[in-house]
């Protein structure tokens, strides 16, 4: 009887451990769906479904799963699924930080155009981490990305079958300059700017058209094979030196000046592998910056001169100068105004040159005083409503351009200024 006891007793606690296992089991299939879900609204409320996938193995070896294949849906999946944090004001890696992550294994969410990338590091690190690539580093925007193992594990996996990338790329200069381009040409290429044109090339059929076009000649053959595993950018340009950068997710060049370089155009080819995402290229022309720079601080000095006119010699406003000018009874001599008129033709300087003064010459004449001195670089032309009697001292040289200074006849000051010629 105790031995029957004794079997029920232990049948019912082996019961109530199975309903208890199967309730805590039910009870984390909830919870994992709960928080599946969760990390799955944290990553379609901020990370657009990239165009492409690329993996980098140990080997060096790239890889890439194109949108709707299964090695992108298992890799975007995971990556759903784990995502537990989102946040765009993580810490800010240097591009050389990003550049020895790159070194490594890696997986790289890849956009044509709209998005910056995301970068998973997949070597061991103490945080997994995703990156938001930037034009210089990136932002850190989770530290908390799981399961590295497994999505290395899918992306080993669905490799097998892909064809292997290497990241190499070659630079070549024609050895035949290009003194002119006709605008024909021209038109066959992406306009940079009007220095700078640029075209990519994925057959031999293409290839040979530019080649007659640009009369190309490198030192290597340019043949079939090459376009097995690689694409080609074509750039010629009027600017020499240009430095490039290749990355997965895009292709930078950075063109600048060269001492002494002849005004010819430079035909410059990339023979870059097909893993790189060539409808990305960035093009920094450096001599446009500095042109926009010199500009602006030339724009700046300009205005910071017209601020500083002295009052004194320079009409800045029309309306009260009229005022003086009606209301005074004498007259200044033509030898007066040409010690005032020396000073109009320094300050024209800053607009319009100098030009010799043996080729001085003066008039009377009247004209409406105007802004020639007293506008800004942006300004437009400003003119008075009315005329004064003025000299007008006029220098040119040999091409017959010049300018003409007007100095008033009752007060003596500089009135306005014309420019002529080409």
């Amino acid at each position: 009887m105790k031995k029957r006891t004794k079997i029920i007793i232990i049948c019912i606690l082996t019961i109530i451990a199975l309903g208890l296992i199967i309730a805590l089991f039910v009870s984390s299939s909830g919870t994992l769906q709960i928080s599946n879900e969760e990390n799955q609204a944290i990553y379609e409320k901020n990370i657009i479904d990239p165009d492409r996938i690329v993996y980098r193995n140990q080997n060096g070896q790239y890889y890439q799963f194109a949108k709707d294949t299964d090695g992108y849906n298992q890799i975007r999946d995971s990556i759903k699924n784990v995502l537990v944090i989102y946040s765009e004001s993580g810490n800010t890696l240097t591009q050389e930080e990003i550049d020895n992550i790159h070194e490594k294994s890696f997986i790289e969410f890849d956009y044509e155009t709209a998005s910056k990338n995301y970068l998973i590091p997949l070597e061991e690190i103490e945080e997994p981490e995703m990156i938001k690539l930037g034009t210089t580093g990136g932002i850190v925007v989770s530290t908390n990305v799981g399961h590295l193992k497994e999505m290395k594990k899918i992306a080993e996996e669905q490799s097998k079958n892909e064809t292997p990338y290497t990241l190499e790329y070659k630079e070549m200069i024609s050895r035949n300059p290009i003194q002119t381009m006709e605008y024909k040409y021209l038109q066959q290429f992406k306009e940079i700017n009007y220095k700078i044109h640029q075209v990519k090339i994925q057959d031999m059929e293409t290839y040979e058209l530019y080649k007659a076009m640009c009369n190309l000649a490198f030192d290597e053959e340019i043949n079939e094979e090459i376009f097995e595993n690689n694409d080609l950018i074509l750039t010629v340009s009027l600017v020499p030196k240009i430095d490039v950068k290749v990355s997965i997710g895009n292709i930078q060049y950075t063109y600048d000046r060269l001492d002494n370089a002849v005004m010819q155009y430079t035909a410059h080819l990339l023979v870059v592998s097909k893993i790189v995402n060539t409808d990305c290229i960035y093009n920094t022309d450096l001599t446009e910056i500095d042109a926009k720079v010199d500009l602006e601080e030339f724009e700046s000095k300009f205005d910071e001169q017209v601020e500083n006119l002295d009052t004194e010699i320079f009409v800045t406003d029309f309306d009260s100068f009229y005022q003086e000018y009606q209301s005074a009874t004498g007259e200044i001599t033509q030898e007066q105004a040409e010690e005032v008129a020396e000073k109009a033709f320094k300050e024209a300087e800053r607009v319009v040159g100098s030009y010799d003064k043996q080729t001085q010459e003066c008039t009377e004449t009247q004209i409406k005083p105007n802004g020639f001195f007293t506008r800004k670089y942006n300004e437009g032309e400003q003119m008075a409503q009315y005329t004064v009697e003025v000299y007008a001292f006029t220098r040119k040289d040999e091409m017959m351009c010049g300018v003409t200074v007007y100095i008033d006849k009752k007060l003596g000051k500089v009135v306005g200024a014309e420019a002529f010629g080409d």
